[in-house]
């Protein structure tokens, strides 16, 4: 099964209105050396690829993070030619020549997707097996005023959802906003509060869940990354004062390591390749701690592979950041994934189990 041709297509897809942010908390565009900078992650480009066979079948990857298109096609002279047989899907070629993290993941996607085909088998028969038919999966959001974040709550609740995933900042009305969040729907939602490590230092932690304490909020599943990652003695300390989960957001087997070391959490957000993913929790199951995948805010095809590897991954117990069209107005495959009650239907069919929606990148499509 030699791989003949590679197509790239770059997609931007905007996101429902108000689905992230609400308005007041959506960053300003700017420009920076002469160059128009939007800091909204929807603005930002996606590329897609096709990678086609000799035998007649297609592999389907997703690079995010605005990756180019011909920063992709760079990797062509590594693989046109070669057979899929060649490689091993845990090391590819690009590999080892340091390929940035969003082309590698994109090509691992495609090529376990060639394979699960050729054997007629989903991706996840490629890890093992699967440990479970639905994966659990959290409603995500950016920052919202308190009475736009009540409204989400609602939906998410109406739907099925048990956990929403929100970020946050230092400055942030906090108490107020998770307090509209209950007020509005009781303990049907707990809410996973993500500052991306903007509490900056542990006493702002701490002043935080005091005052979530005076007014009368129960519903914080776990905070995640309050602050800097670097300092895990910090993160120790946490766990050691407040009585609320602590999850690190870790990439390589390393960090995970370090953290297990450490003790600094209690449950941990991880992410990266599949490959990637699936080793890294192994090292948190051997240590006792449940995972979630993170999510790369991406399309169907990204969506799907983390559905595969959360199936086959035996400590992959928590919610995990997968939304499907909850965010974005398309997916861009044809046949969107399977939500029912707060879970992702793991797919059946060979491969990663969705097709491209060819329509859908013309319409959506953006030159390199």
């Amino acid at each position: 099964m030699k791989i003949t041709r590679i197509d790239t297509y770059t997609v931007v897809v905007p996101v429902h209105p108000g689905s992230w942010h609400s308005p007041e908390h959506e960053p300003e565009a700017y420009v920076r050396g002469g160059v128009l900078v939007n800091m909204s992650w929807p603005s930002v480009p996606t590329v897609l690829l096709r990678v086609h066979t000799d035998a007649g079948l297609i592999g389907l990857g997703e690079a995010h993070r605005g990756i180019s298109a011909g920063a992709v096609r760079a990797w062509e002279p590594y693989l046109i030619g070669h057979d899929v047989h060649e490689f091993t899907l845990q090391d590819l070629p690009m590999q080892g020549f340091s390929a940035p993290e969003p082309i590698y993941d994109a090509f691992e996607m495609a090529f376990y997707d060639l394979i699960g085909k050729e054997r007629g088998v989903p991706v996840y028969q490629l890890f093992g097996g699967k440990f479970r038919d639905r994966v659990p999966v959290s409603w995500c959001s950016g920052r919202h005023t308190p009475s736009d974040a009540a409204a989400m709550a609602r939906r998410a609740v109406e739907q099925g959802y048990r956990v929403l995933k929100m970020k946050a900042t230092v400055d942030d009305p906090l108490p107020e906003r998770l307090k509209a969040i209950q007020d509005a729907v009781g303990d049907a939602l707990v809410v996973n509060v993500d500052p991306n490590q903007r509490f900056y230092q542990p006493f702002h932690l701490f002043e935080i869940v005091n005052r979530l304490r005076d007014a009368g909020v129960h519903n914080v599943e776990c905070f995640e990354s309050p602050f800097n990652q670097r300092n895990l003695d910090w993160y120790r300390l946490a766990r050691q004062k407040i009585d609320v989960p602590i999850a690190l957001h870790l990439g390589p087997p390393s960090e995970v390591f370090e953290a297990v070391k450490h003790e600094a959490s209690d449950w941990l957000n991880l992410g990266g390749s599949m490959v990637n993913f699936y080793k890294t929790s192994a090292v948190a199951e051997a240590a006792g701690i449940p995972v979630w995948h993170g999510s790369g805010v991406g399309f169907g095809i990204s969506e799907a592979s983390y559905v595969h590897v959360c199936a086959a991954t035996r400590n992959c117990t928590l919610t995990s950041d997968i939304v499907g069209e909850k965010l974005r107005v398309d997916d861009l495959i044809v046949e969107p994934l399977v939500f029912e009650g707060g879970h992702a239907l793991v797919p059946e069919k060979p491969g990663l189990g969705v097709e491209l929606d060819l329509e859908a990148v013309e319409r959506f499509g953006v030159r390199s």
